[in-house]
């Protein structure tokens, strides 16, 4: 959290990304959240998005449901959340895709 923490301070925007392991984001992210959850959205943040991976087609809302209720805890608009299942993981098509989403946040 060392590392992590003066970015997360400084971000203009917050993006969570996990791979689903039985069906919830991993314990390293929310490990970080609870870090996160006294201090808040970063001062300058307004928006959040949420990337998940999965080799299951359709294990994430238990994740997206954390993280609607995390973003509207800390006040930060839902700005997409984007999922991988399968073979979609790596594909062209999906870098795509975030790729896109990422250009539209400008």
């Amino acid at each position: 959290m060392d590392k992590v923490m003066p970015a997360y301070l400084s971000a203009d925007m917050v993006v969570f990304a996990s791979p689903i392991y039985y069906f919830a984001a991993t314990a390293q992210l929310h490990a970080a959240i609870q870090r996160i959850y006294a201090i808040g959205k970063p001062p300058k943040a307004a928006k959040a998005a949420l990337l998940l991976s999965s080799a299951s087609p359709n294990p994430y809302a238990g994740a997206i449901a954390s993280y609607k209720d995390m973003c509207a805890y800390m006040g930060l608009e839902d700005a997409g959340v984007i999922t991988a299942a399968g073979d979609e993981n790596g594909s062209d098509a999906k870098l795509a895709e975030i790729r896109a989403f990422a250009e539209a946040l400008r």
